[in-house]
């Protein structure tokens, strides 16, 4: 009879770091509340890839994620994304698409700029837009600058 109650002790204690867990996973995938963020949006050539999901980075510290995934009027990727209203980010800053390795997971990676600029509010746009580059298009710069 000894052995039940450890178990069921041991099993209550696994449930609990299991409830843990997902709670805390669920926490850092939600998606933001939208009062606490502001709505950006950004038009690339290529998307490569990007998802309603992705995250949004800045020097590699998350910030926000992508909401949005359309095209345009002139067919160019829109992507909108909710960021923390508490980071100021310049007009000039850089967006381009980033990839977490080989396999990885793709995201919005932004490069601050100037901070003597203003600062981009709610429903505003990026206007330095860096494009994805896949493997097969480096892969091809590499072969024609061996070529020539």
């Amino acid at each position: 009879m000894k052995n039940n109650y450890f178990e069921t002790i041991l099993g209550l204690i696994i449930l609990i770091f299991a409830g843990y867990a997902m709670f805390i996973f669920i926490k850092a995938n939600t998606t933001y509340d939208k009062k606490e963020t502001i709505e950006l949006s950004a038009k690339f050539l290529k998307s490569g890839g990007i998802f309603i999901g992705n995250d949004v980075k800045l020097r590699g510290i998350k910030i926000g994620t992508v909401s949005n995934v359309s095209l345009d009027e002139e067919y160019l990727a829109k992507i909108d994304m909710l960021v923390d209203k508490k980071i100021n980010l310049p007009r000039n800053s850089e967006i381009s698409v980033q990839s977490d390795g080989i396999l990885g997971n793709k995201y919005i990676s932004i490069l601050p700029g100037d901070e003597s600029q203003s600062y981009l509010v709610n429903k505003d746009s990026f206007l330095i837009v860096k494009d994805f580059e896949s493997i097969e298009d480096q892969v091809s710069k590499i072969i024609f600058l061996a070529t020539q």
